[in-house]
């Protein structure tokens, strides 16, 4: 009798192209060893295949309780072979938190509509009559007057961010609140990096790459629409899931 094959085991990542999201790095493993051996022989044969090309990592098959791969060497090693990773998606709460800390961004599908009712309202404690009301911290505005170049990113913590030069292709502008661009977008914005769907992207010249609020994205395999394509535009959320983008 002829012997049966055993299934092979699945690769430790695999690259799907996405109509959204560019490529996504599929994670099978988060084992430091498997990743090193597997990225090797995948680019064995086509080293230069990708040209800076945006990346999101998907993690829907790793165990909840996976231990985090090392996302800094990870993202530097496809940096260094053609693949820009920016992100993770469906990433359990202490990959999503790893995944911060290395400085990547935890989206949510473009399409996804929030199914988690709405938090019942808390009581506000009264403050005592000899107590005045606490003022609201100030939202710092970060400003930025110098163009910025392929794999530079800048980051407003807290705030929005005021670029008055060019963001080229390659660039990254990342902001808690709202983006300003006054002069051509043509790298990559992200808004309301921490979940402020409220935020937006305005720039006089839209040509980017890829734009994010609140983690909902799209990317640009050629150039926006003509109403909005080198003009004046204004991305925003709409019932915060679907991304609008529209002209200034």
């Amino acid at each position: 009798m002829p012997r049966r094959r055993e299934p092979r085991p699945a690769p430790a990542l695999e690259l799907k192209t996405t109509r959204f999201a560019g490529i996504q790095i599929i994670l099978n493993s988060a084992e430091h060893a498997a990743l090193n051996t597997h990225l090797s022989t995948l680019f064995a044969a086509t080293p230069d295949f990708f040209g800076g090309e945006a990346a999101v990592f998907e993690c829907g098959r790793l165990p909840a309780d996976a231990a985090p791969p090392d996302w800094t060497w990870l993202a530097r090693e496809l940096r260094s072979r053609g693949l820009n990773p920016f992100a993770v998606q469906n990433a359990s709460a202490a990959l999503a938190a790893s995944a911060r800390l290395a400085g990547l961004l935890v989206l949510n599908d473009v399409a996804a509509t929030s199914t988690q009712p709405a938090p019942e309202p808390m009581a506000e404690p009264q403050p005592e009559p000899e107590q005045a009301p606490a003022m609201p911290a100030a939202v710092s505005t970060r400003i930025i007057d110098k163009p910025l170049r392929s794999g530079q990113r800048v980051y407003a913590a807290g705030g929005d961010i005021v670029v008055l030069a060019a963001v080229n292709p390659g660039a990254e502008v990342i902001a808690d609140g709202s983006i300003h661009v006054y002069a051509p977008l043509k790298g990559r914005a992200l808004a309301g990096a921490r979940g402020d769907t409220s935020a937006r992207i305005f720039t006089t010249q839209l040509e980017a790459e890829l734009v994010s609020i609140a983690g909902v994205y799209r990317t640009f395999e050629s150039a926006p629409d003509a109403a909005v394509a080198k003009k004046p535009a204004q991305i925003r959320l709409a019932d915060a899931s679907q991304l609008v983008i529209e002209p200034l």
